[in-house]
């Protein structure tokens, strides 16, 4: 994979320090992420120490249940990070570009042979932290996903993105899946993103259940690739209201959460061992949040420094589903299309990016190809 240069935004990366508002140097993000930045926003500590903090910091705060068990690779489940400091962006866009997508290619090839599932692109910047929500927030987010996503940019906010990745089966046929892309950022503690707050400033976050649930047979983790999709479906739906604000009181107590399924008899449910926050008659088919998750830079959220507002009066997304998560197949015009199963590729080739775009959109309204 090589980077297209034609597609580098052209502009002063070093802007991006001053460009964006910051918030006042004595706010609290919590006393998780208070204490994880005497690490990792101290110049002084290797990004090797960095690193081991940040995925401690993740294994025991990180709603997303593939985020945490990953941290440690736990239950098979793995991930990369490719660290950008402030020093990386002082040095201007090219060098930044060259490093992600070095990072990003080397990620590709261990993915395709199932050994790691995710990528973190950690924009490792103090001031990055400090971001205050509002639209030069959303700018900035936007130009670091351009810097990631190469071949698509300039991105847009409030479209979903999809990361092409190459797997490799065992008798030797490839193929090109289809991974989520998100972005994590420090200052959405306290917001209706909260459960997309993390330590140290932005992160690009790339996911590919369809590879996951590949290796957990491969693996010997999972028997068939239907009980692997399960497995994968059962740490999504533990992950669905974890995300949490609860103080002060009055506040909602999380950014997404389960809807009902009033159908399902008494101890039905399907999960094994659930957890507390999951009701035992959850729908397995859609749940609700403050913001489409699966939306890279979703700007309504971002924008907004408070959420003291009752849930009825802000925009909710009823309807989210997880129907992505199928072993079943579809048409390759479905927009579920190529997470399970994908495009045959010839091998050895490490794809860019062809999924397209997918502009959300709230029940009602239709959603719109890119």
């Amino acid at each position: 994979m090589t980077c297209p240069n034609a597609n580098l935004p052209q502009v002063n990366l070093a802007a991006s320090l001053t460009a964006v508002p910051l918030l006042d140097a004595h706010i609290s993000f919590g006393e998780d992420i208070d204490d994880a930045h005497r690490i990792l926003l101290d110049p002084a500590v290797p990004v090797v120490d960095k690193e081991s903090r940040l995925r401690q910091w993740l294994h025991r705060f990180q709603p997303c249940m593939f985020g945490r068990l990953g941290a440690r690779d736990r239950q098979g489940i793995r991930y990369d990070m490719c660290w950008i400091t402030r020093d990386d962006v002082l040095q201007g866009t090219v060098h930044v570009v060259t490093k992600i997508q070095q990072a990003r290619r080397e990620w590709k090839e261990r993915a395709s042979e199932g050994r790691v599932h995710g990528l973190l692109t950690v924009f490792n910047v103090i001031e990055f932290a400090y971001a205050m929500p509002g639209p030069e927030l959303v700018e900035l987010c936007l130009l670091l996903a351009d810097l990631y996503l190469v071949e698509q940019a300039p991105l847009r906010a409030d479209v979903m993105y999809a990361e092409s990745i190459p797997l490799k089966h065992s008798d030797g046929s490839w193929e090109t899946l289809k991974g989520g892309i998100n972005i994590f950022h420090t200052s959405a503690h306290g917001t209706d993103n909260h459960d997309r707050r993390i330590p140290g400033g932005i992160v690009i976050s790339m996911n590919a259940p369809g590879l996951l649930a590949d290796s957990f047979v491969k693996s010997g983790l999972a028997p068939d690739l239907e009980s692997a999709i399960a497995r994968v479906r059962s740490f999504a739906w533990a992950s669905i209201g974890n995300g949490g604000i609860g103080k002060p009181l009055g506040r909602a107590e999380s950014c997404s959460w389960h809807n009902l399924d009033s159908s399902r008899p008494a101890g039905a449910c399907p999960m094994r061992h659930r957890p507390r926050h999951v009701p035992e008659n959850f729908s397995t088919s859609d749940y609700s949040a403050l913001y489409h998750t699966d939306v890279l830079v979703p700007s309504k959220v971002m924008c907004n420094a408070g959420c003291d507002a009752p849930r009825d009066q802000r925009e909710v997304w009823s309807t989210l589903d997880l129907s992505y998560l199928s072993a079943g197949t579809c048409n390759v015009e479905d927009e579920n299309f190529g997470f399970v199963h994908g495009l045959a590729a010839p091998g050895g080739v490490m794809p860019h990016t062809t999924w397209t775009p997918l502009a959300a959109g709230n029940p009602g309204t239709p959603r719109q190809l890119l």
